[in-house]
């Protein structure tokens, strides 16, 4: 009975989000063609690292989409999240309403934006003439991986900002930060060295990396680390946005 209630509600967003609104959807193939051209026009014709310079045009797009696909999921997923709680907190005192129902609806609405940008993503692999390798069965690993570390965070995102009403300012400001330190536009070996320990040290990459892993055959192997750490930090996310969340539902009367 649950299931059928969180579908529904998914597909209410979906169709709030997508259906009616054809500038919604173009807005969704547009969003992430913009920076992918003025990162290209940055990284590839004026700063001209070697690197960079070393592959195709075709080929760089298509590695620097392959980081800012899973880094822009997580960035939505975050910070929308920021305002679920209160911003749904009539509905939530009147009813009895299971709270992460309200971020698993949410998360499952930007799924339809991933998979149009995957479609995308497909393309650019083409143009550049990469081809899928045996890698690509671990996906779905790839994305359970991704979208436990959105949920995860959008659960106790959810709960933090009915304590700190900024929260989704200061998230915005620190995921703008963390696109410079994630190797999403360049190489982590063409960084300098003191970038390169930031680059590290940033949990997102290891994100970007596992995706790297399944989706460009000359990315450099599997990184098992990499994996290791993702899985590692989704699954401690996962277990404080729930207990975090849970929390809540059983005060939530009390926070109106």
């Amino acid at each position: 009975m649950r299931a059928d209630f969180l579908v529904e509600l998914t597909r209410r967003r979906i169709a709030d989000r997508y259906i009616g609104t054809s500038s919604r959807v173009f807005w969704v193939i547009l969003s992430p063609i913009i920076p992918l051209l003025v990162n290209i026009a940055v990284f590839y014709f004026i700063a001209r690292i070697p690197q960079i310079q070393s592959m195709s045009l075709p080929a760089y797009a298509a590695f620097m989409f392959s980081g800012l696909l899973p880094f822009r999921i997580v960035q939505k997923a975050t910070t929308e999240s920021c305002d679920l709680l209160v911003g749904n907190m009539e509905m939530l005192k009147t009813t009895v309403f299971p709270l992460p129902f309200l971020t698993l609806s949410a998360i499952g609405a930007l799924l339809v934006e991933f998979m149009i940008q995957c479609v995308f993503m497909a393309v650019l692999l083409i143009v550049a003439g990469s081809a899928l390798t045996w890698t690509v069965v671990l996906l779905p690993f790839a994305l359970l991986a991704l979208f436990t570390l959105a949920i995860g965070l959008s659960w106790l995102l959810s709960v933090l900002t009915y304590a700190l009403r900024d929260l989704q300012e200061i998230m915005t400001v620190l995921f703008s930060a963390l696109l410079y330190v994630t190797p999403i536009m360049y190489p982590p070996e063409s960084a300098p060295p003191i970038l390169q320990t930031l680059i590290y040290l940033n949990p997102a990459t290891s994100y970007v990396i596992i995706f790297r892993d399944v989706i460009l055959p000359g990315s450099g192997g599997i990184h098992v680390s990499a994996w290791i750490a993702a899985f590692s930090i989704s699954a401690f996310f996962l277990v404080a946005g729930w207990f975090a969340v849970r929390g809540a539902q059983r005060f939530v009367g009390d926070m109106v």
